[in-house]
C-alpha cells in the first residue's frame, strides 16, 4: 500500500482526505505556538491575524513526526510518498529529505507550492494510486505534472503586507486610498507580485485574463478555488463574475480556506483559482 503524508501548509484539514497524513507546521503569532491545524483553526488563526500588531511566524513541520509514520510503514511493508511545502518557502522539504534518506520505502517531492496548489498536487498523487501506479511512476508523473499546477491569487488589503514588511508604508498608504489589489502567483516555487488591480470587479477581470493566458483549465485534473479569513463574500463575487470558468467544470469546484502559510501575508478577503494549465505552463505567465 502507498501512503500520502503532507504538510499544513497544503490546507488540507486533519482526516480529510483518506490515506493522506497531515503533519502541522507550526505558527507563532501573539507570542504563542501552535500547532497549525491542530491547536488552532483557521478561523481562530484570522482572528487572532486582526489582532496582534507584529506578523506572525511560521515554523516546519518536525521531521521526528515524518519519521514516525516511515518507521510505522516500513513495518507494515508499505511505502509513503511525502509532498512538501515549496522549499523555497519552508526549510521542511530538505529536513525531511535527510530523514528519509535511510529509508528505501520513502519518496519526497517538494512541490514547490502552497496551500490550494499543493493540495492540488496531493489530490493527483491520490488518483494516481487509486490507477495502480507504482510508487516510481507516481513520483515521475508527480514531479512533470507540478510544473503544470498555476495559481492566481487577488490580495483584498496591503495591510499585512505592509505588516509583514513586504512593502513600505507609503506604498501601503497610497495603494490603499486608491484602492489597489495586488495579484500574486507562484512561479519556481516563490510567491511573487505579477500584477495589480482597482477593487474586486478589476481583479476578477485580471485573474479571468490571467487563466486564459496559460490556456484555460485542464478539467481532466483536480482544481479548486480559495479565499482567505472566515467571510467568502469576495470568493462568491469571483464566481459570480466568471460563469466562463464556472459552468464548464464538470464537478463541483473544491473551495479550499488559505491557511496561516500564506494568509499570514495576505491576510483576509484573498480570493484564489488554481488549476493545472493546459499544456506546459509559460514561463512567462
Amino acid at each position: 500500500m502507498i501512503h500520502i503524508i503532507t504538510d499544513s501548509a497544503s490546507d488540507i484539514a486533519q482526516d480529510e482526505l483518506e490515506n493522506v497524513t497531515v503533519i502541522p507546521l507550526n505558527v507563532t503569532i501573539g507570542g504563542k505556538t501552535y500547532k497549525d491545524g491542530v491547536d488552532i483553526t483557521k478561523d481562530e488563526f484570522f482572528q487572532k491575524l486582526e489582532e496582534t500588531k507584529e506578523a506572525p511566524q511560521t515554523g516546519l513541520a518536525s521531521p521526528v513526526c515524518f519519521q514516525e509514520y516511515f518507521d510505522k510503514y516500513k513495518e507494515a511493508g508499505d511505502e509513503a510518498i511525502v509532498i512538501t511545502i515549496s522549499s523555497e518557502l519552508s526549510g521542511t522539504f530538505q529536513a525531511v529529505s535527510i530523514v528519509a534518506e535511510g529509508y528505501d520505502n520513502v519518496s519526497v517531492i517538494d512541490s514547490l507550492l502552497v496551500t490550494a496548489p499543493q493540495k492540488l498536487l496531493v489530490r493527483r498523487c491520490m488518483d494516481l494510486i487509486a490507477a495502480g501506479l507504482s510508487r516510481q511512476e507516481i513520483v515521475e508523473k508527480l514531479e512533470a505534472e507540478k510544473k503544470r499546477i498555476v495559481a492566481f491569487a487577488s490580495i483584498a488589503t496591503l495591510e499585512y503586507l505592509l505588516k509583514g514588511g513586504r512593502i513600505s508604508k507609503s506604498s501601503a498608504l497610497i495603494g490603499g486610498i486608491i484602492g489597489i489589489q495586488p495579484i500574486i502567483t507562484i512561479k519556481d516555487g516563490k510567491i511573487i507580485a505579477i500584477g495589480k488591480a482597482r477593487g474586486s470587479r478589476q481583479s476578477s477581470r485580471f485573474l479571468n485574463e490571467k487563466v486564459s493566458e496559460v490556456g484555460g483549465i485542464d478539467y481532466s485534473m483536480p482544481y479548486a478555488v480559495g479565499y482567505s479569513g472566515s467571510d467568502r463574500t469576495n470568493l462568491m463575487q469571483y464566481i459570480e463574475n466568471n460563469p466562463t470558468l464556472v459552468d464548464p467544470a464538470p464537478r463541483e469546484i473544491e473551495v479550499v480556506q488559505i491557511g496561516s502559510a500564506v494568509g499570514t501575508h495576505a491576510g483576509p478577503g484573498a480570493v484564489l483559482v488554481t488549476f493545472f494549465a493546459k499544456g506546459d505552463r509559460p514561463d512567462d505567465r
